[in-house]
């Protein structure tokens, strides 16, 4: 006689994990972080939940979450995004949202003084000296006093940080930035975009002044994926030497604003461990953002045009597979 138990209970099991990811989200809150020193810092934050989600705006976008859902998990991982100049919480929600899926924690924030709304610390030392401390209010928050920070193992925290936001996350590391670096580079290269930006090195010297960079460096970060780390020529001559923690290093290809060579070199060459490394064939500096919206395409040209041929959404499918996989093995 045949027996149909281990066929039932096999069609069961197979039935229940469709049932599991089907109600598996991704939940999604906002808050005010409160900064002493300066205006509140908002932030986003994306986690694993089996609430129900619905699509809902975030800034220019959209994505289907679980807004204020509890989180699903214990002692899950929690990764910091830092965005780019002028950028703010959302410019990488699809790398949250993929970061989440996979059971992280996300927490991405607008910097006060550098974010899309509020420029008053570009191109001056405290964009250098106060992106990194707002990373440390921010993991302070998402472990201290955030609702649902009982889910978070404080023992694994890293950082994502793109153009500007992946210097932050390297000084967050343990990076040292010295003044006289991007000065001598704007010397001998005057024509290079961050030199051209911030009026050469006379001004950059002016701007910033001779002291020493007082920056904040977090002990609790583990590990750190950066793309297309702003204004490298800060860690010369060998800024980098306490960074040792593992480190994923991209670039684009096509970057003008954070070129391959030298810039990537700088940061490649000077980690005392070595990175996983990657420089993307056709990619521009604002390839590492999320895919734009078709409004963003009309009133963003030069951020959401990238080069004939080159898929951001797929590159994006690529990306963030990397990001999720870097933070797995080290986090």
């Amino acid at each position: 006689m045949i027996s149909f138990r281990p066929f039932f209970l096999l069609l069961l099991q197979v039935t229940l994990l469709i049932s599991s990811a089907a109600c598996a989200s991704v939940g999604f809150q906002e808050v005010e972080v409160s900064d002493p020193l300066d205006r509140p810092i908002h932030a986003a934050i994306w986690y694993p939940s089996n609430e129900a989600p619905r699509l809902q705006a975030l800034g220019d976008y959209s994505q289907t979450v679980a807004a204020d859902g509890p989180v699903s998990g214990k002692r899950l991982p929690l990764v910091v995004l830092s965005h780019g100049t002028g950028g703010s919480a959302y410019g990488h929600h699809d790398t949250a949202f993929a970061l989440a899926e996979a059971g992280f924690v996300v927490v991405a924030l607008s910097h006060s003084g550098d974010n899309y709304a509020d420029m008053r610390h570009y191109a001056t030392r405290r964009q250098l000296t106060e992106r990194p401390r707002h990373i440390s209010l921010i993991i302070d928050c998402m472990l201290q006093t955030w609702s649902q920070r009982a889910a978070i193992d404080p023992d694994r925290v890293g950082i994502f940080g793109f153009s500007i936001g992946g210097f932050t996350s390297l000084v967050a590391l343990g990076g040292k930035p010295e003044l006289s670096g991007l000065i001598d580079q704007c010397v001998a290269f005057p024509q290079r975009w961050v030199c051209r930006e911030f009026g050469g090195a006379d001004s950059i010297a002016r701007s910033f002044g001779a002291a020493p960079l007082d920056v904040v460096r977090d002990e609790r970060l583990k590990a750190a994926f950066v793309a297309a780390p702003a204004m490298p020529a800060l860690f010369l001559p060998d800024g980098l030497r306490e960074v040792q923690k593992p480190v994923a290093l991209w670039a684009a290809e096509l970057d003008h604003i954070v070129p391959a060579e030298p810039d990537f070199a700088i940061v490649k060459g000077g980690l005392p461990v070595t990175p996983i490394s990657h420089i993307e064939p056709g990619a521009g500096h604002y390839s590492f953002l999320a895919p734009c919206t078709k409004s963003q395409l009309a009133a963003l040209h030069e951020i959401c045009t990238d080069t004939l041929g080159f898929d951001r959404a797929e590159f994006h499918v690529r990306l963030n597979a990397a990001v999720v996989a870097f933070f797995r093995r080290n986090l």
